[in-house]
């Protein structure tokens, strides 16, 4: 399916509400550098677009051959004949194999599609089994629902992850669940992938590996094209328990992982996916 790479999560991926408490000094404090790192990290782990993509609606094999994909593909027959729904199992196996950006991958994805992705009110659902990304766990839900063409006639989606859960080798872990709406603004009259550019704004919410509630909202629409790993432009405030609001600016338009993190009056320069 055509969707958005992103977010970083990220996610990042990838707007949350933090429900925020005061400390007893009521004084908020300077969120650490690890802390926002996790969070943004969050919808880079859940981001498997690329592997979820390289089936087409069929279930048969890749719309782009992709020697990277290190998955097996399982095609899941319907007992009655039908050809909808379908449903499929992409198997990584039990080592970490290697994607063309770099992230380490392991386990099962399974997925489901009851319609064809372009058709309005079809629903993929994306669930985990043993799978990790880069030695992290996830566990939940996703699903990408398309609802149909808004009034500029660009197709949209809704994509949610629920009860999210990212278990890390220390065996702390952070839960997460968001709402997301994805525009199509460009490539969306051709079947290609590489000529799409999606506008992404929502949020989400969960509680960090201390045990803080945290929020993510996008304030500033978050453009993904295809291939690059992170938003090429938009920003998100990242909001976590006791701390400062922290705004991610992901730039003007070039595809790296270079973006501008500002907290308070300070601002600085900070590599994503680290």
């Amino acid at each position: 399916m055509k969707t958005v790479k992103l977010l970083v999560v990220a996610l990042i991926t990838s707007g949350l509400f933090l429900s925020s408490c005061e400390q007893t000094d009521n004084e908020l404090t300077k969120a650490s550098d690890d802390a926002i790192q996790s969070i943004l990290g969050i919808t880079d782990l859940y981001n498997t677009d690329d592997a979820e993509e390289a089936t087409s609606d069929d279930g048969t094999k890749s719309v782009v051959e992709n020697p990277d994909a290190c998955f097996n593909l399982i095609i899941h027959e319907n007992e009655d004949g039908e050809f909808w729904p379908r449903s499929w199992t992409l198997d990584f196996g039990g080592e970490n194999c290697e994607n063309f950006n770099g992230v380490m991958r392991r386990g099962m994805i399974h997925v489901s599609l009851t319609d064809c992705w372009r058709n309005e009110g079809s629903l993929r659902t994306i669930s985990y089994e043993d799978f990790y990304v880069n030695d992290v766990q996830l566990e939940g839900v996703k699903t990408i629902e398309n609802t149909g063409l808004n009034e500029a006639e660009n197709m949209t989606w809704v994509r949610k992850m629920t009860d999210g859960k990212l278990t890390y080798e220390d065996g702390t872990n952070t839960t997460w669940n968001c709402e997301r709406f994805s525009e199509l603004v460009e490539g969306g009259d051709t079947w290609l992938f590489r000529d799409d550019i999606y506008m992404v704004t929502g949020g989400g919410n969960g509680i960090n590996q201390e045990g803080l509630t945290f929020s993510v909202e996008i304030t500033v629409p978050l453009a993904y094209v295809f291939a690059c790993r992170f938003p090429v432009s938009g920003e998100l405030t990242i909001i976590i328990e006791g701390s400062e609001a922290v705004i991610i600016d992901f730039g003007d338009g070039e595809c790296d992982k270079i973006a501008t993190q500002t907290i308070g009056d300070e601002v600085t320069e900070i590599e994503l996916g680290r």
